[in-house]
């Protein structure tokens, strides 16, 4: 709303300094004619007529001509439609201009002071001139607007392209660790469950959007954690922490998850003794997530999958945050850290 307000206000703007242009360029404004002389003046007619032609042609182009046949590829209608206009724009002032001298011949007793003519060749080339760098300054405006358009299409039609692979992705896990649950005959399993279903709620209404509640999205991040800590063994130490205020402030949905997640995937072996250290710290701009986890054996398989949601969300970063994240992975001393900072947005 305040943009339209904004675009609003620089249109009208910009139609009232076109439309000065002609007095302020006047010779006769610096001379001994005032402004209110100046308007009232025939010397000023012409321009005035011309310029608001040229204003009326600007958006008949911008907002019916080239939406209407230029992008459609009507070029023939397109052209004869801009031949028109000029040959509109050429003439109708000298009609308006030759009324008004036919209307002076009878007030008399008003001093008539007969404006300078240019030459009718230098004229149609001046005019010509400025007709053509309207009409250059609307299509340039108009094709801007589409490219535009099309890159946010792009964005989020890649946005909802990676969506679509992380989501499942988190689902399949889940259900892993309830089945191992279940297996186990685990009285966790029905909290497991509900636990689920407020995640797939989450996963399926709030994460459409680019940009959701940093509490939401730290709740889900909990709820997953809390699942993975019930079929965890003794021998899988997990630490996790995170502090600052959330209120108010927006995160791209899914975007922290998949470091968490791999943690648990490559951090975790029933035969080794592990552990893994999880901590998010809220400042009053950023976000910092720290994650780290022993490097236990896994199969190849596995850690083949789990590059695709690292990956993915590579992507997501580059196109949600863009030099306004920093990501930091790393192997030291049999250990798999992850640093990620991210510029919130308001």
């Amino acid at each position: 709303m305040l943009q339209k307000k904004q675009n609003i206000f620089i249109h009208i703007l910009g139609c009232f300094i076109f439309l000065s242009l002609p007095i302020l360029f006047s010779p006769e404004l610096n001379h001994h004619y005032t402004i209110i002389n100046l308007l009232t003046s025939q010397s000023i007619h012409r321009p005035m007529i011309s310029t608001t032609l040229l204003l009326a042609f600007f958006y008949a182009n911008y907002y019916y001509f080239i939406p209407k046949f230029y992008v459609t590829e009507k070029y023939t209608f397109f052209t004869i439609l801009i031949i028109i206009s000029f040959i509109v724009f050429l003439l109708l002032p000298d009609i308006f201009i030759e009324e008004k001298r036919i209307d002076t011949l009878f007030q008399n007793n008003l001093p008539h002071r007969p404006p300078g003519k240019m030459p009718y060749s230098l004229l149609v080339n001046y005019n010509l001139f400025r007709f053509i760098g309207v009409f250059a300054f609307s299509l340039l405006l108009k094709v801007r607007e589409r490219l535009k358009k099309t890159e946010i299409e792009k964005t989020n039609a890649e946005l909802s392209y990676l969506k679509a692979q992380i989501n499942p992705h988190f689902l399949f896990n889940t259900l892993n660790s309830i089945y191992s649950l279940a297996i186990l005959k685990s009285d966790k399993t029905a909290d497991a469950v509900v636990k689920l279903s407020e995640m797939m709620r989450y996963v399926l209404n709030d994460s459409n959007s680019n940009f959701i509640s940093l509490k939401n999205e730290l709740n889900y991040i909990t709820n997953y954690i809390d699942l993975q800590r019930m079929r965890l063994t003794p021998n899988v130490k997990l630490n996790y922490a995170h502090e600052g205020i959330v209120l108010d402030k927006k995160i791209a949905p899914l975007i922290l998850i998949p470091f968490i997640e791999n943690a648990f995937k490559h951090g975790v072996n029933s035969e080794e003794n592990s552990e893994i250290d999880i901590a998010i710290i809220v400042s009053e701009t950023t976000i910092k997530l720290s994650v780290k986890n022993n490097c236990v054996s896994t199969n190849n398989q596995t850690l083949n999958k789990s590059g695709l949601g690292i990956e993915n969300t590579k992507q997501r970063l580059n196109l949600l945050y863009p030099k306004n994240h920093l990501l930091n992975i790393a192997e030291v001393d049999n250990s798999f850290v992850v640093s990620l900072i991210i510029n919130l947005h308001d």
